[in-house]
């Protein structure tokens, strides 16, 4: 009896194992230029944060991974000059060997997933590497709807064959089936959502096509959105794009507002989704409102998605984002920094003490920035007599030359500083997402505005004469 119960304890035991939470990849760099290995995959895409682990190469050039892996992922094993792309599910132990210095090779790989990783290799070499988004919406330009549609679903035709034919297609696991017929799947509803947009963009006549009755009639199945899939980027994607689509057929005369566009966006995805997909979207629809939109707005919405939200992950991205965004609200204080200029003087924000500040993120390679430029030049003339107000310029380019180059050949005039990229202390002080992002700061220091119009809009001169008379 005793022999057993002990059995029992021990089968008991076994069964109440905790679920492995990670994956194990070892293996051999040959010819690295680099003495590290990152592997990554997608954590969550309203934030575009990723998973990321990297790991010292040994004296033999080998090293060992753990990644923290909760459900099967594709992740991303990278090398300067090399990366990988390599199907894991929790508790997988991987090896893979592979030349940094020659990509025309194909990896070799053992252990766990070696079958479904050496298709997923093949895969990507031999038929999705043929067919890149951008590369498939170029072809809008030379097709009418239905040629596209076809085109778009004979691909999904060869890369569904090229799975379903391998000779061992039975005996891969069902998460990786899964996952690649619903990336496959996704890939194609999102081209076909997307047609309209890149046939705008591609076609000489940049007019907007006809479409056709029947064509979006794909977007009424079902089973079209599905929580199993949050973790693909297809999916997500295309639920974007669906989302889009629906907010062009809503718009009103003219086009939305763009304080409005977001709003827009967070009701439709509260109509037409459930679950963590709507949960995504509400969240991606209130972070950006949060980021690029009305501020004001963006707190009564940020109220919404804390009540709609039920993802306790995404309702805390929301809550991250509006709290970062409410610290350079208007009466807060600017934060404050101390940098070099272009002529190699130290500027810190506290010189302009008594004066307003017109501070201007950008870039030399910002299209949006550059549009700015002479409309920025027109502001300073109209501005000429207003010896308080300072035009402050921070660069992110981290090339310092094409900055240096870009302030000299479009003459710009004021202050300027730069730090190399959004990464730098000074751009993540400022809760800075993108470029151009504008701040008006006032005399005493602290913000006036923190949305301000560009120098193209027409009440610009309104806003900055306002904040030189207080």
């Amino acid at each position: 009896m005793k022999k057993i119960a002990l059995l029992l304890m021990i089968g008991l035991a076994a069964c109440q194992q905790p679920a492995p939470d990670h994956a194990v990849i070892t293996g051999h760099v040959e010819n690295p230029s680099d003495e590290e290995v990152e592997v990554s995959y997608m954590k969550e895409f309203v934030t575009n944060s990723r998973e990321q682990v990297t790991v010292a190469l040994d004296e033999d050039n080998r090293f060992t991974a753990t990644i923290p892996l909760d459900e099967p992922r594709i992740v991303r094993l990278q090398v300067p000059r090399r990366s990988v792309n390599l199907y894991l599910e929790p508790g997988a132990e991987t090896e893979i060997q592979f030349d940094a210095d020659d990509s025309s090779v194909l990896p070799d790989l053992q252990g766990d997933f070696s079958v479904e990783n050496n298709l997923l290799l093949g895969y990507n070499k031999e038929v999705a590497d043929n067919y890149s988004r951008m590369s498939v919406l170029r072809k809008t330009a030379e097709m009418d709807p239905e040629a596209f549609a076809g085109y778009v679903h004979d691909i999904r035709q060869e890369k569904t064959e090229y799975l379903e034919n391998h000779d061992r297609f039975d005996a891969l696991s069902p998460g990786f089936v899964s996952l690649m017929q619903a990336t496959i799947k996704y890939e194609t509803f999102g081209l076909l959502m997307e047609y309209p947009m890149a046939y705008e963009h591609f076609h000489p006549s940049g007019e907007a096509p006809d479409m056709p009755d029947g064509y979006y009639d794909f977007a009424g199945d079902e089973d079209l959105f599905s929580d199993e899939y949050t973790s693909i980027s297809a999916y997500v994607n295309f639920v974007d794009a669906f989302l889009s689509h629906k907010l062009t057929e809503s718009a009103p005369e003219g086009g939305y507002d763009p304080d409005d566009y977001y709003a827009a966006r967070f009701e439709l995805a509260n109509e037409h989704l459930t679950g963590e997909t709507k949960d995504i979207a509400l969240a991606g629809a209130v972070v950006s409102m949060i980021n690029f939109g009305n501020f004001d707005q963006a707190g009564t919405y940020y109220e919404h998605a804390m009540d709609r939200i039920s993802s306790e992950m995404y309702a805390g991205i929301v809550d991250n984002a509006y709290q970062k965004a409410l610290a350079l609200s208007p009466g807060k204080q600017a934060p404050a920094f101390t940098l070099t200029d272009i002529d190699g003087e130290e500027v810190s924000l506290s010189d302009f003490r008594g004066q307003v500040v017109y501070l201007d993120f950008w870039a030399s390679w910002c299209g949006p920035c550059m549009q700015q430029v002479p409309h920025a030049k027109e502001l300073k003339e109209r501005m000429k007599d207003q010896d308080d107000l300072v035009f402050l310029y921070i660069s992110v380019d981290t090339d310092e030359s094409a900055w240096r180059s870009t302030v000299a050949d479009k003459n710009i005039r004021g202050v300027h500083l730069n730090v190399p990229g959004f990464s730098h202390e000074v751009p993540e002080s400022y809760n800075l997402q993108g470029v151009p992002t504008f701040y008006l700061i006032g005399r005493d220091g602290q913000i006036v505005d923190n949305r301000p119009p560009r120098p193209s809009h027409d009440n610009i001169d309104d806003v900055l004469l306002s904040a030189l008379e207080e």
